[in-house]
């Protein structure tokens, strides 16, 4: 709102205010058009122009000849005195006819007597200390003379009424450099003076306490002080605001009543944490302010004293409203509660989406959130929150799973990856394959759109898939031709061949990294295609031959190509060896000659067969399991392997592998960790011992077609990665995928064996406001940005970290709060509880993505903004440009980085 002139507002003020200097009236010229105070000499922007502007609205301070303030002027002690008691809000208690005489010693000018006699008896001014004040400076008149800093300190003092606080001060030093200097009769005002706020030093150090105050100055202090006494000052008024608009402002007053205001582009606004002029953006909804309107009906001066909403919040479901009652009833938990409105002020009712609704137009049934005056003697309902949006709005996604007693879906979001559940509307549509379908043939998988009104899933369209499976058992992988051969049934002489593409992933259960290579004839798979048919994923799903794991060699007879092993029972099985065999040493593949060398009597080996047939034989060189225990005395490892066995292994001095310890030794493996132990070529001694750890890092931004991600690990540095093809990439339930489902803001879990990057896996983060929390049913609604509010399940006890804190109680969580939710690489729900810190702008560089704010000392305060970061004022969604020196800012951070930046 631009600050111009106040033409005849301003000049009919000045014709009723009696002018300090010699009591006449004088006609003000205008001001300059962009002066925000009657006064020709104190220009827009001065250091002064609010507190001038406002104590002359409220009738305490007046300029001299010719519409002038002389804002440089020294302040006299008469004028003081007259201003302290217009402050006091006493002005009219002062019989100004009244025929005062003074000791000749005692010099004020005619105008000024009056005040002065009355300040004597009210205790403003004691005669004793004054007389003896004038007396000692023979060559000045007392009225006249510049008041002192410290004396206008005790006057300050004592017109708010803390003459009791200075008097247990008057002992007390205080922290300034020139504390020596100061009256001690005056040491007690100027310690309440400074400890209020309401005077400060000329610098850090020293106070000048015989210096003078400037007129400007002196507007400052009583401006300042002005909460302390909460004078009741003509045209002034106080309460909340109900309504803040360009052009009108509602207030809310502590008996009940509201009063309209008019905003024209001669309106002041301000805020009592402020020394400048601002704009309608710095008034809060519910907070409470002061407005100046001396004619009545517009708003002069509005100034916002507290950002806290004098509201209380209530959540229910919508039973009615009774507009020829004036009054909304919601049910709240078992119980209806009803609302009181004022007709002549309907509350504000909007929806999720923030549009405005016909109180008498809210859905029935809807879940709403109600703001209900705490403020005023008669509180009343002011705003009612639809939590659904009442404008049908689109999204699409992927059906997780589908609820048909419920009617739900659980949808993955296909922009945020997040999953929700979508109630579906008993009238709603569904299409799939061109023709209308019922809710039950909807299955996991179906990528589709739909439409939402009042939370309601009104229109399913499934599209058409761009991937689909094929079952099957394998019979051949021919690596020359690129293709994978199978029989749709087991045994079956029908083959059939499908390409596959060069980034097929494979999936087997209990298998690190596998890959076509581990495939064996008869596995039971699903193999996944893209849209123009190649076989981009394979999925074991069960395999024909069985397993021995452990199994010790008894012999092998090289001609016959008979192999004889122990199972760890002791039970001999004799296998046959053919070209079809496959032989693996390490996880790497090696031929049937090289595998020969390691067929000996008491080699241990891992095996798969049918009937009498070997299909794969593992030469035992490591072991894969859980530490158990790791006596370090008798240097034994004991683990338990993936498939339930246990076995002990033996060791020296192994190398030992864990990801973040820079030297590690086998006293750093403990019971619980899973590793993989290398052995010697006996078979015997664990030569290497490589700790599986998870790490979770935060993904800042995605570049799949270069296989590149920069991630940001739990000490905030970032890190570009180049992934590699071996590893292996999941999505956020372990299915394979690609680099693709990894955007920023989402964060990842990455499994090191030993130092060495195995997988990632996508963990989807949500961060955002709180809509609602279900502790009985463990779920909190978030609305994250922008977006869509989703619900997450977390459990009836998830780590919620608070101020802090550490709790497990979802009642700790309140709407309105800005959290974080995902599962930690323990896949523990953790809840982050994020608190917003209030700054003011100094430079934004959209280019660096950083924020750097204003501080009162010479220490740098900057923070890095998240490139996925939620920047807003109101419904409105902002860039890092759209901030400006000197914007008010409400910053959450999330380690070491801005997720969300709230203009005021």
């Amino acid at each position: 709102m631009a600050l111009v002139s106040r033409g005849k507002i301003w000049t009919s003020l000045l014709l009723v205010l009696m002018l300090i200097g010699t009591g006449a009236a004088y006609a003000a010229p205008s001001a300059s058009a962009a002066s925000a105070t009657p006064f020709g000499d104190v220009p827009a922007g001065h250091w002064a122009e609010k507190h001038i502007a406002k104590l002359a609205l409220q009738g305490l301070v007046n300029g001299k000849a010719e519409g002038q303030f002389k804002p440089n002027d020294a302040l006299s002690r008469e004028e003081a005195v007259v201003l302290a008691i217009r402050f006091m809000g006493q002005a009219d208690k002062v019989d100004t006819k009244e025929v005062v005489a003074f000791p000749s010693t005692f010099s004020v000018d005619n105008y000024f007597k009056a005040y002065v006699n009355y300040a004597f008896k009210q205790g403003l001014l004691n005669m004793t200390e004054e007389f003896k004040l004038a007396s000692s400076e023979p060559s000045k008149p007392w009225g006249s003379a510049s008041a002192s800093r410290e004396w206008v300190a005790r006057l300050l003092v004592r017109a708010i009424g803390k003459e009791a606080d200075a008097t247990a001060a008057a002992t007390k030093a205080t922290s300034f450099s020139d504390n020596a200097s100061i009256d001690p009769a005056l040491l007690g005002y100027v310690n309440v003076a400074v400890s209020t706020g309401l005077v400060k030093g000329v610098d850090e150090s020293k106070f000048d306490p015989k210096g003078t105050l400037t007129r400007a100055a002196a507007a400052t202090l009583f401006s300042r002080a002005e909460p302390l006494v909460q004078t009741a000052y003509p045209g002034q008024a106080s309460g909340i605001w109900l309504n803040i608009s360009p052009t009108e402002l509602t207030m809310l007053h502590s008996d009940g009543t509201t009063s309209t205001y008019s905003v024209t582009d001669s309106t002041l606004f301000s805020r009592a944490d402020s020394e400048k002029l601002l704009t309608e953006d710095a008034l809060t909804l519910y907070g409470k302010a002061t407005v100046i309107s001396p004619e009545g009906g517009q708003a002069d001066y509005a100034e916002q004293l507290d950002d806290t909403p004098q509201v209380k919040t209530v959540e229910g479901k919508l039973v009615v409203v009774n507009e020829s009652k004036h009054k909304l009833s919601v049910l709240v938990g078992q119980d209806v509660e009803e609302y009181e409105y004022d007709p002549d002020q309907e509350p504000v009712a909007t929806d999720a989406d923030n549009n405005a609704i016909e109180l008498g137009a809210l859905p029935a049934d809807a879940n709403v959130t109600l703001m209900v005056d705490a403020f005023s003697q008669s509180p009343k309902l002011v705003a009612v929150s639809v939590k659904s949006s009442t404008v049908a709005k689109s999204g699409s996604g992927t059906i997780v799973s589908v609820d048909t007693s419920a009617r739900s879906i659980l949808v993955k979001d296909a922009s945020t990856a997040v999953a929700s559940p979508l109630a579906v509307a008993s009238t709603a549509t569904i299409q799939k394959n061109g023709t209308y379908v019922n809710l039950p043939e909807l299955a996991a998988g179906d990528a589709i759109t739909y439409s939402l009104l009042n939370d309601e899933v009104t229109s399913i369209v499934v599209t058409p898939s761009s991937a689909n499976t094929v079952q099957g058992y394998l019979f051949k992988v021919d690596t020359t031709a690129k293709t994978v051969q199978y029989t749709a049934a087991a045994g079956s002489s029908d083959i059939k061949a499908k390409f596959y593409a060069d980034n097929v992933t494979v999936s087997i259960p209990n298998a690190t990294s596998p890959d076509l290579s581990n495939l064996y004839a008869g596995d039971a798979i699903t193999m996944t295609l893209d849209a123009n048919g190649k076989i981009v994923g394979i999925e074991v799903k069960s395999r024909a031959f069985t397993s021995v794991t452990g199994g010790t060699i008894t012999s092998y007879d090289a001609d016959s190509k008979i192999l004889v092993v122990k199972d760890p029972s002791g039970t001999p099985g004799a296998y046959t060896l053919d070209d079809a065999t496959k032989f693996d040493l390490n996880g790497t593949a090696i031929s049937q000659s090289t595998a020969s060398y390691y067929l000996t009597k008491g080699k241990k080996v891992n095996l798969g067969y049918l009937g009498t047939k070997l299909v794969f034989l593992s030469v035992v060189s490591r072991y894969e399991g859980t530490v158990v225990k790791n006596d370090t005395n008798a240097h034994t490892l004991q683990l338990t392997l993936k498939d339930g066995s246990s076995v002990s292994v033996g060791y020296g001095t192994p190398a030992v592998d864990i990801y973040g310890v820079t030297t590690a030794n086998y006293s750093n493996v403990a019971a619980g960790d899973k590793v993989t132990v290398l052995l010697d070529s006996n078979q015997n001694m664990a030569t290497s011992i490589l700790v599986n750890k998870t790490v979770q890092y935060d993904i800042y931004s995605a570049n799949a077609a270069q296989n590149k991600l920069n991630v940001t690990d739990s000490a905030g540095t970032t890190t570009e990665w180049t992934v590699g093809a071996g590893v292996s990439i999941l999505g956020e339930n372990g299915q394979a995928a690609d680099l693709s489902v990894f955007t920023a803001g989402s964060a990842l879990n990455a499994v090191y064996e030993g130092k060495t990057l195995r997988s990632i896996q996508l963990v989807p983060v949500v961060f955002g406001q709180v809509a609602s929390v279900d502790a009985a049913a463990g779920t909190v609604t978030v609305q994250p940005g922008a977006n869509a509010a989703v619900t997450r399940t977390v459990g009836t006890s998830p780590i919620i970290t608070k101020s802090g804190s550490t709790v497990s109680s979802l009642s700790s969580l309140s709407a309105g709060d800005r959290v974080e939710i995902r599962n930690n690489a323990a896949n523990q729900t953790v809840i982050t509880v994020v608190a917003g810190t209030a700054k003011e702008v100094w430079v934004s560089d959209a280019v660096s993505s950083f924020l750097k704010f204003k501080t009162s000392s010479l220490t740098e305060d900057s923070v890095k903004v998240a490139p996925t970061a939620y920047i807003h004022q109101g419904a409105t969604t902002l860039t890092l440009s759209n901030l400006s020196n000197g914007d008010k800012v409400t910053v959450y951070v999330l380690r070491n980085k801005a997720v969300e930046i709230v203009k005021s």
